[in-house]
């Protein structure tokens, strides 16, 4: 399975489109097409189709999706340790960030950073709440991407500045989606971030005020992971809010409107 086909198929689901992609990777859409093709003859599978002119990613290729950002994330991370991107000598900005801010809001920024300061070496590198922590406190990193529930776990002399502010939605396929919104979450089962996140405890919170019992069927680190599951279909999905703007794939979801259902995050 060849890296550059791997590479282009990631690109091809964030642009939405082969031209999109192709400005993206300065390769023509006849050749991202032929990769992507490779790796759906390797493995068997159809991993994207179009519905007119939008992109709708298989329940193979959600999952194959996944697959392709940690196999990025891994390759760039290799390249700059045998680059030796992180010598003492050389201006550089390291950014550990969660995973769903590297792939939606971060890459505009640190383009722009790069315009304003093309002498500074800029590495992103997405993980989950406590990699980024300690990448913080043990020197690896000169910033986290967080949220505000965990600004409190962090020790030593570091201060948090709010970049943007967010919500946290419940989030459903659009061909799944009925009213009365919270009677879905009584017919559907949830995908969720592990129970020491702090928004799923609030979420869970809020539920027993309801009085809803919640069925907890996926558990995953991050948004775009539980947006994979809710993609597969019959699953409602805790994302960013940002997420089902950004996603290539929110037009075909739907954001539940429930009682007092609210959270605040940055």
């Amino acid at each position: 399975m060849r890296i550059e086909a791997i590479n282009s198929f990631a690109h091809l689901v964030r642009a939405g489109s082969y031209p999109g992609a192709s400005e993206q990777l300065f390769l023509s859409p006849t050749t991202i097409y032929g990769h992507v093709k490779s790796l759906e003859e390797e493995l068997q599978a159809t991993l994207v189709h179009f519905n007119g002119r939008k992109l709708e990613l298989s329940r193979a290729g959600a999952r194959f999706f996944v697959f392709a950002e940690k196999m990025l994330e891994e390759r760039a991370r290799m390249e700059r340790d045998i680059l030796g991107l992180a010598r003492a000598d050389v201006a550089r900005l390291r950014i550990s960030s969660l995973h769903g801010p590297s792939i939606h809001l971060l890459p505009p920024v640190v383009a722009a950073f790069r315009e304003r300061h093309p002498d500074v070496t800029v590495t992103v590198t997405a993980n989950g709440v406590g990699e980024c922590e300690a990448a913080l406190v043990s020197g690896q990193a000169d910033i986290a991407i967080l949220n505000d529930l965990h600004e409190d776990e962090l020790s030593g002399p570091f201060g948090a500045t709010p970049l943007y502010e967010d919500t946290v939605e419940l989030v459903i396929r659009a061909d799944y989606y009925a009213p009365p919104d919270v009677r879905l979450l009584e017919t559907y089962p949830l995908a969720l971030q592990p129970n020491t996140s702090g928004y799923r405890q609030q979420l869970e919170r809020w539920a027993r005020r309801e009085g809803i019992t919640l069925k907890t069927a996926y558990e995953h680190t991050s948004f775009d992971g539980l947006l994979s599951f809710v993609m597969q279909g019959g699953c409602i999905g805790m994302v960013g809010g940002y997420v089902p703007l950004l996603t290539p794939v929110g037009d075909r979801l739907r954001v539940l409107e429930l009682p007092n259902f609210s959270f605040a995050a940055v």
